[in-house]
C-alpha cells in the first residue's frame, strides 16, 4: 500500500466530513448525539481520518449521505476488476 496515497484519502475523508457538518451547521456535540460515538472518538476522526469503519458508516448516515456509497463502490455487472481498472484509469 502507498502509504502516501493511504494518507492523502485519510485527510480528505476527514475534510470532508468536517465540511458537510458544517454545511449543516452542526456541532461535534450534535454529531455525537447522532451517532452515539464518543467526542473524543468523532474529534481524531474528523482531525486526523483515524477512527473505525463502523464510526464512519454512522457519521455519514448522521449527515445523510450514506447513500452515496453505492455510487462510490459500484461496478457494473459483467465487468471484471482489471476492465473497471482500464476504464476507471482512462477516465
Amino acid at each position: 500500500m502507498d502509504l502516501v496515497i493511504f494518507t492523502e484519502v485519510q485527510e480528505e475523508i476527514a475534510d470532508r466530513i468536517y465540511d458537510a457538518r458544517k454545511y449543516q451547521k452542526l456541532t461535534q456535540k450534535d454529531m455525537c448525539e447522532r451517532t452515539g460515538i464518543p467526542l473524543s472518538t468523532y474529534q481524531r476522526l474528523e482531525q486526523e481520518g483515524e477512527g473505525s469503519l463502523k464510526n464512519f458508516a454512522k457519521i455519514l448516515i448522521a449527515l445523510g449521505r450514506h447513500s452515496e456509497i453505492k455510487r462510490i463502490l459500484n461496478v457494473p455487472t459483467g465487468e471484471t476488476p482489471m476492465e473497471v481498472y482500464e476504464r476507471m484509469k482512462n477516465g
